[in-house]
């Protein structure tokens, strides 16, 4: 296998990833940074992970007073909800609401489970290698970033 089909490779998942995002922008009617929000949240929310505005801050690189005004405006654009954290009754998590849940799974239309049934297909060795040559890629990507 030659350069020329890795790099061929790398740009058919990127256009994979591209058409997935569209769609699920043009489903949900976001922008693609709320969509960043959204997508943080829903993955939190199958791992059955709770999400405060810290975890979304440190995702996104933002600050706090910064990711509260992203979720305040998805919170009234009605794709996100506050509930009471129960150890902590000062806080609150952040999560998706029943329509944005539903909307976000239909957009995903099966993705997810094709995703979960490929990785579940690989040992652990295999498992631990992809997330090492994923790592490197990211590495590279990030080192031909403006800034870097």
């Amino acid at each position: 296998m030659s350069d020329l089909d890795l790099i061929g490779a790398l740009t058919r998942l990127e256009g994979s990833v591209a058409a997935l995002r569209s769609r699920l922008r043009e489903r949900l009617e976001v922008s693609p940074g709320d969509l960043t929000v959204i997508q943080f949240v829903a993955r939190a929310e199958t791992a059955d992970r709770t999400v405060r505005v810290k975890d979304l801050a440190g995702h996104l690189g933002l600050t706090g007073p910064a990711v509260t005004g992203v979720v305040d405006r998805l919170e009234r654009a009605g794709h996100l909800c506050r509930v009471p954290n129960p150890d902590d009754g000062r806080s609150r998590h952040i999560e998706l609401t029943p329509a944005t849940r539903q909307a976000y799974a239909a957009a995903m239309d099966g993705t997810n489970q094709h995703l979960h049934d490929l990785v579940a297909s690989f040992s652990d060795r295999e498992r631990a290698r992809f997330v090492r040559i994923v790592d490197r890629i990211v590495a590279a990507i990030d080192l031909g970033s403006p800034g870097a």
